[in-house]
């Protein structure tokens, strides 16, 4: 239980620096918030979905706490912080086209959600291709998640145990 603890806490710890990074390099927000979304993937490959809502619980304190900007904490929360819990439960022996389906429709629902809720503070152009082009940069985003998954589990995983 101890080691389990220490582990999640040094994952953690990755994680506020990745969301103090978001605070020090403003170009480069979306692909620190993306790598900040990956060791709940670890946590969960670990020790299941119960510690990784734990782990997310915990990561939204500690990114609250460590981002200026609170837009960017509310993208975090509402995308990249639970992407490893949402990708869990939809990739349950479903056939891929399903998966697919369950993914772009959660994608879609998140962005009409932070688009309703950012737009109080910034203006967003409304565009359909920018839809489409979220979309996509959704499905490589996906892709390079499971990536990682595959590439911890082949290679780093026997490390860690």
């Amino acid at each position: 239980m101890s080691r389990k603890i220490a582990y999640a806490g040094m994952l953690l710890a990755v994680d506020t620096v990745l969301f103090l990074m978001v605070n020090v390099f403003q170009t480069n927000t979306i692909f620190l918030l993306g790598l900040a979304s990956l060791p709940i993937a670890i946590v969960i490959m670990n020790w299941g979905p119960k510690t990784g809502i734990a782990f997310y619980i915990a990561s939204l304190v500690i990114s609250f706490i460590a981002m200026a900007n609170k837009i960017h904490w509310i993208i975090y929360v509402l995308t990249f912080g639970i992407y490893g819990l949402i990708k869990f439960i939809i990739e349950q022996d479903r056939p891929i086209y399903i998966e697919y389906i369950l993914k772009l429709s959660y994608a879609n629902i998140t962005l009409v959600v932070l688009y309703f809720i950012i737009r109080q503070f910034i203006v967003i152009p409304q565009k359909w291709y920018l839809v489409i082009l979220f979309e996509i940069v959704f499905l490589v985003y996906d892709y390079v998640y499971s990536l990682f998954i595959d590439y911890y589990n082949e290679k780093l995983n026997k490390y860690f145990k």
